[in-house]
């Protein structure tokens, strides 16, 4: 019997209902009450099913329990994990976390009675004060927090919060070793390469970890469905490439769209050969992929909504693994949401999951072990109608593309659908009104913006500051103006308009045409202040040297080749000495 008390909490009465679901949370989730947790395993449910059971009921149902796990043929990864038995007036739960540690394996009872949730063992057992603490002041005061929060549900009210990552991955620990086995093969070559402005730390170990997952799920299905051949992909919107190359180089034929190259795609080995191409996919029956198993849409933009009906139209047995980033609507929209109780993303993830539906799949949802706070995927494996009822579905998810899009009369939208026998190479667009994004990637960084424009504008700004004339105490021997604080809305309102036309027209905004002026100019919390010059040998310049002393081919800046602006442009000149300024006061 678990009859000593470890440690117990009043839960508010409304909130006991929420007690399998906090649990749920501490099985698939471990993750989130100790990172050192990579995943987690059952390895024996045993339900329980009197509804009212006795406590002599209860006693037995125990005590067999603990016969059943004491019996469990465990592996010697298992042997070295932590035991958790879980239970509720009519079940009882028993799971194992991967968890190496070389603590006395111990179980606990998780329960709920007269609105008190509780933590027990039983009293023979001896439970080290590391464990106790743990169990009192970390797990016990989380399943509350998660009993008395508000757990998120989706679209059909159902609870989100239990939805476990890598739920689809059939083996945790052959993805993780997968993944390790990755991350040496490609993880530092990449990063020491890496030519883009992006940050290789996060999108390469990022492609590495979809990598890992997808050749785990290729694995699964080959393994179910008796396969031998690898299967081949299309990868619509690569961008860099990587996972293209990753995929190829363990085996997998295919290869990857964009709109545009990237600088990457020329320092890839020449074996094996990475087949990346420069098109511009536009829905129609050009874009079909009869040839191919799965189509991947890795944050594919505006081809978001249209990677299922581009695997469903392809062939009935192509699949499609679809994560999304950017919401938009077929023709090119950016997505409305529809369900105010969601974030613009949940929602457009239960959309996709629709237009999922709607050509046919059986849709699946998993969750990625990847830096990104936009790591939710759609998998569509399976079809949910029998081939020969291909062409009544695709007249469904024709119907259903006319019905969310917008711009055109539905008619024409009819027109450009075109009928399931229009479907093949050759025929127009399946909507009116989509427009792929330029080739070419617009600056928006005011960067390209003219630099008459940009002067004007900063002399604006700066004389609307130095009109709230304030001398700081350090200065005041020189009485020299640092200006006062405006808020951007207020800097907005002293710019002609004609100015803010033009800033807008090259994809400018006025604090970032601040920022980039950063040696004369403070910018936070939306206000803007001039930025009083500092001293050559102030601390922060000395910490920052330090900081950069180990970077690699770092160069430090000589700041004294620049004229100060200051001391050009302000009325009172530079407060500092020449000597103490970081730039230079000559001509």
């Amino acid at each position: 019997m678990f009859d000593r008390t470890i440690s117990e909490a009043v839960i508010k009465p409304h909130c006991i209902s929420n007690f399998w679901q906090a649990v749920d949370i501490y099985l698939f989730k471990t993750h989130v009450v100790n990172k050192k947790l990579f995943g987690v395993k059952n390895v024996l449910i045993l339900p329980y099913k009197n509804a009212s059971p006795s406590a002599e009921e209860t006693s037995q149902a125990t005590e067999h329990l603990l016969d059943q796990i004491a019996e469990t043929e465990l592996d010697s990864f298992e042997r070295v994990t932590r035991k958790r038995l879980l239970c509720l007036g009519c079940e009882l739960r028993e799971e194992k976390v991967d968890n190496i540690s070389l603590h006395e394996v111990s179980q606990q009872q998780y329960d709920v009675t007269h609105g008190t949730l509780s933590i027990r063992c039983q009293s023979t057992d001896t439970i080290d004060e590391r464990s106790t603490y743990w169990l009192r002041e970390v797990l016990l005061e989380r399943m509350q927090k998660w009993m008395e929060s508000n757990i998120p549900t989706n679209a059909t009210g159902t609870s989100t919060a239990s939805i476990r990552s890598l739920a689809l991955v059939d083996n945790l620990e052959q993805y993780n070793c997968l993944f390790n086995e990755l991350k040496q093969k490609y993880g530092q070559s990449m990063v020491s390469i890496w030519p883009e402005c992006t940050d290789p730390q996060k999108f390469v170990f990022e492609d590495i970890a979809i990598a890992a997952y997808l050749l785990m799920l290729w694995r699964k299905e080959r393994t179910a469905k008796g396969l031998e051949t690898l299967q081949s992909f299309v990868d619509i919107g690569c961008g860099n490439g990587l996972l293209v190359y990753i995929l190829a180089s363990e085996g997998h034929r295919g290869y990857g769209i964009d709109l545009r190259k990237r600088k990457l795609w020329d320092m890839y080995p020449v074996e094996p050969k990475v087949d990346l191409r420069v098109e511009t996919i536009v829905p129609s029956g050009s874009s079909l992929f009869p040839d191919i198993d799965w189509i991947i849409g890795n944050h594919s933009d505006e081809l978001s909504p249209w990677i299922p009906v581009i695997a469903a139209r392809s062939s009935y047995r192509c699949r499609f693994f679809l994560l999304p980033c950017c919401a938009y609507e077929f023709d090119g929209r950016k997505y409305q949401r529809q369900n105010c109780a969601l974030s613009q993303y949940g929602d457009f993830l239960n959309y996709a999951a629709e237009i999922a539906r709607v050509c046919g799949f059986a849709v699946e949802t998993d969750r990625l072990r990847i830096p990104s706070t936009k790591r939710t995927c759609l998998v569509g494996s399976t079809r949910m109608y029998p081939e020969r009822e291909y062409e009544q579905q695709d007249e469904r998810v024709t119907a259903f593309i006319n019905e969310r899009s917008s711009g055109a009369e539905t008619e024409e939208k009819s027109a450009l659908n075109g009928t399931p026998e229009e479907n093949v190479p050759g025929s127009g667009s399946w909507s009116a009104g989509f427009k792929p994004r330029e080739s070419t990637e617009k600056v928006r960084n005011c960067t390209k913006i003219d630099r008459s424009v940009v002067d004007k504008i900063v002399a604006i700004v700066f004389g609307a500051l130095l009109a709230k004339r304030r001398i700081p105490e350090e200065f005041a021997e020189r009485s020299w103006n640092a200006g006062g604080t405006l808020a951007l809305e207020e800097v907005v309102k002293a710019i002609p308009q004609e100015l803010l036309v033009a800033l807008k027209a090259e994809c400018g905004g006025l604090q970032t045409l601040l920022r980039n002026n950063h040696q004369i100019f403070r910018v936070e919390k939306g206000t803007v202040q001039l930025r009083i010059p500092t001293r050559i040998s102030d601390t922060v310049d000395a910490a920052l040297a330090r900081k950069m002393k180990n970077v690699k081919n770092f160069k430090p800046i000589n700041f004294k080749q620049r004229v100060c602006w200051f001391f050009v442009n302000h009325p009172d000149g530079c407060p500092l000495a020449e000597n103490d300024c970081k730039f230079n006061h000559g001509s």
